[in-house]
C-alpha cells in the first residue's frame, strides 16, 4: 500500500446491520470464489483551481506546511497505478465531484483552462460539473467539455423545457477494472438554479437527483449489464453528522416522506437503493471515514476540497454476487491524503504542464496592496476577522448603515503581514459587485432571524449589534438589533450594502429577489476592490472580533423588538459554498 501508514488485516465490514445467516452466506460463497476485487476508488471535489503549490495555511497561517498542488496528486495516482498493475483483483476509478476551476488565482485567471491540462493528465475516469462551472455562464462549461479528454458525466441538467439533456454533457458512463464493468452516473446540485445568476444558467433546467439517479441506475444494472453502480455528485455531507442524522430519524418518525424532501447525500444515501458508492462535494466536509448509512449501507465520500488532498478509498466487492463487503482504508489516519510536497513529491510532467498558466496567472499579483497586524481567519463564523475586514471595507466604500454578505464568499484565511493582490483574489474570487438597498427595519432583522439559526452558513456583518438565541425558530431568534447604536425601528429605512449575488436571492436570502428594483443602487464595485481600496487608506489593519454579533440560549428580547409584527416566513434556498 502507499506509504508506510498502511491499514493492515482484514477489512472492516459493513455487514453489523445485515442479518447473520446473509452475511454468513456471503461470505462463505466469497471464500469459494477467491478474494474479492479490490477497487482502488480515488476521488477530489471542490478543486477550485487549486492546483499550484501553495502553503497549508488551514493548518498553520503563519508557518504552513507545503502543498504539492497537482503535481503532488499526480504523484500520489501514478505510484499507485504502478502498485497495482499485474493485479487481476485490483483496479483503479478516478472521480471528480465539481466545482473545478472558479477559487484559485490560476483557475480563476485561466476559466479553468489550467484544469483542463490537470485533469487530461491525470486521465480522469468521470468528472461532473458543479454550481460554479457556471459563474461566467454556460459558453465557459461547454468549452471545459470539449477540451476535456471526454465530456462532463451529469444526468440531471437539461435543455430548459424538454426532456433532452445538455449536450456537453452524458448521464453515466462505464468503466471495465479488474474484469467489473462499472456504472458512473453524475448529478448537479439542484441549488445551482438557486446559486448562479440568471443570466449565467438561462436556458438549462437543474433537476432532482435522486428520481435521475434511479432511472439510470436501472438502465445500467438491466441494459448494460453493469456489476456495480457508483455515483458521482456535487453535493455532499453535513458540517455535524450525528445532528443531522437525529434530524433524518425525526423527520421520519413525524412521517415526512424523505424522498420528496432530499437534502444533500445523507438523505439520498438513506433512501438511495441499489448505488453502494456515493462521491459527494459541495459541502467541503471532509470526512476521514465514509459516512455510512445505517439501512441502506450506502457509503458516502467526500474530501475538505481546494486541492488539498485527495480522497482513496478501497472498496471490496464479491465476485459471484458483485456485493459490496467491505472497505479499506489505506491509511491509519482514514480516507484522505493531504498532499505534502515533502511527502508526495511533485511529478515533473505535470508541473511542466501547469507552469505557464500559472505563471502567467501569477502576473501582477504579487503586488502589495497592504498589511495586517494579525491573522484575517473566518474562524468565528460570523463575528471573524476576515469577515468583519471585509464587511467594513464595503460600509466604507458605499457609506452604508449596514454591510453584510455570505461567509460562503470568503474563501481563504490570511496570515497576519503583507496582503498582495493575489491574495485578495484567493479570499474573494467570485466578482460579485456592491450594491446599496434602502431597507426598511422590518427586512433588515429578516436577514438576521434567516442566517442566524443554528448550523445555519451565516453572514459576516458590519454596522449592526446583535444578540440572537440559535436555537429558537426563526422569527424569534434575534433579540437585539441596533444600527450603529439605535434601535432598529420596523418601519425606518435604512442603507443597506450587500452583493448582486446575495440580491439574486441566493444563500437562503430568497426574499431579497422580491426588492424593487428602484430601491437598489449597483456601484459596479467589485466586493474585493472595495477590500483592496480599504486596505490601501487603512494599513496595517487589525480587525477583531467584538460585540456585533452575540449569541446567547434563551436571552430576553429586547422591549423595542416586543411588539414587531412576526417577520414573515420565506422558503430557505441552498446556501452557496
Amino acid at each position: 500500500m502507499l506509504g508506510s501508514n498502511r491499514q493492515q488485516g482484514t477489512a472492516r465490514r459493513w455487514a453489523a446491520a445485515l442479518a447473520g445467516c446473509t452475511l454468513l452466506a456471503v461470505l462463505a460463497a466469497a471464500a469459494q470464489a477467491g478474494p474479492p476485487v479490490r477497487l482502488h476508488i480515488v476521488f477530489t471535489n471542490d478543486i477550485h483551481g487549486h492546483v499550484a503549490p501553495e502553503g497549508a495555511v488551514f493548518m498553520n497561517p503563519n508557518f504552513p506546511p507545503q502543498l504539492g498542488g497537482g503535481a503532488s496528486a499526480k504523484t500520489y495516482v501514478d505510484k499507485l497505478r504502478a502498485q497495482i498493475a499485474g493485479d487481476p483483483d485490483a483496479g483503479l476509478l478516478l472521480v471528480d465531484a465539481g466545482d473545478v476551476w472558479q477559487g484559485a488565482p490560476v483557475g480563476t485567471l485561466t476559466q479553468g483552462q489550467v484544469m483542463e491540462a490537470y485533469f487530461n493528465t491525470m486521465e480522469y475516469d468521470a468528472i461532473v460539473p458543479g454550481n460554479h462551472e457556471f459563474d461566467k455562464g454556460e459558453a465557459v462549461v461547454k468549452r471545459l467539455a470539449a477540451n476535456l479528454t471526454r465530456k462532463f458525466v451529469c444526468a440531471n441538467i437539461f435543455k430548459a423545457g424538454t426532456d433532452s439533456l445538455v449536450d456537453w454533457a452524458e448521464p453515466y458512463r462505464v468503466v471495465e477494472r479488474a474484469g467489473l464493468r462499472v456504472g458512473i452516473v453524475g448529478a448537479n446540485t439542484p441549488g445551482t438554479e438557486h446559486m448562479a445568476f440568471a443570466e449565467n444558467i438561462k436556458g438549462l433546467e437543474f433537476r432532482p437527483i435522486l428520481p435521475v439517479v434511479e432511472k439510470w441506475r436501472d438502465y445500467l444494472l438491466q441494459v448494460e449489464k453493469v456489476d456495480l453502480v457508483v455515483l458521482v455528485m456535487h453535493d455532499g455531507l453535513p458540517f455535524d453528522a450525528k445532528r443531522e442524522w437525529d434530524r433524518l430519524q425525526q423527520r421520519e418518525r413525524a412521517g415526512e416522506d424523505l424522498r420528496q424532501d432530499v437534502r444533500g447525500a445523507m438523505d439520498l444515501a438513506h433512501v438511495l437503493e441499489g448505488v453502494p458508492v456515493i462521491v459527494g462535494g459541495h459541502t467541503h466536509r471532509g470526512y476521514r471515514e465514509p459516512w455510512i448509512d445505517p439501512v441502506t449501507q450506502a457509503m458516502v465520500l467526500e474530501t475538505f476540497g481546494n486541492g488539498s488532498s485527495l480522497g482513496h478509498v478501497i472498496v471490496e466487492v464479491d465476485r459471484p454476487t458483485k456485493q459490496v463487503v467491505g472497505w479499506e482504508a489505506p491509511r491509519r489516519d482514514g480516507v484522505l491524503v493531504t498532499l505534502f510536497q515533502d511527502e508526495w513529491w511533485p511529478d515533473e510532467d505535470m508541473r511542466g504542464q501547469l507552469r505557464p498558466y500559472i505563471e502567467n496567472a501569477e502576473k501582477g499579483l504579487n503586488v502589495k496592496v497592504g498589511s495586517s497586524r494579525v491573522e484575517l481567519s473566518r474562524r468565528g463564523g460570523s463575528n471573524g476577522p476576515m469577515g468583519n475586514l471585509v464587511t467594513v471595507a464595503m460600509q466604507a466604500q458605499t457609506g452604508a448603515d449596514m454591510a453584510f454578505t455570505n461567509l460562503g464568499g470568503l474563501r481563504a484565511d490570511l496570515a497576519a503581514g503583507t496582503i498582495t493582490a493575489g491574495d485578495l483574489l484567493r479570499v474573494m474570487p467570485f466578482d460579485n459587485a456592491l450594491a446599496v438597498v434602502e431597507m426598511k427595519g422590518t427586512m433588515v432583522r429578516q436577514i438576521f432571524e434567516r442566517k442566524s439559526g443554528r448550523g445555519s452558513a451565516g453572514i459576516a456583518q458590519s454596522g449592526a449589534k446583535v444578540l440572537v438565541d440559535p436555537d429558537a425558530p426563526e422569527g424569534e431568534r434575534v433579540r437585539e438589533l441596533l444600527i450603529g447604536t439605535e434601535p432598529v425601528h420596523p418601519d425606518s429605512t435604512y442603507k443597506v450594502c450587500t452583493t448582486d449575488y446575495l440580491l439574486e436571492g441566493n444563500s437562503g436570502l430568497g426574499f431579497l429577489a422580491e426588492i424593487d428594483p428602484d430601491q437598489v443602487y449597483y456601484t459596479q464595485t467589485i466586493d474585493r476592490v472595495a477590500l483592496m481600496h480599504y486596505l490601501e487608506k487603512n494599513s496595517p489593519v487589525a480587525p477583531r472580533t467584538d460585540d456585533r454579533w452575540r449569541e446567547r440560549k434563551n436571552a430576553p428580547v429586547a422591549p423595542y423588538l416586543r411588539d414587531w409584527p412576526h417577520p414573515a416566513a420565506h422558503p430557505a434556498a441552498h446556501a452557496q459554498p
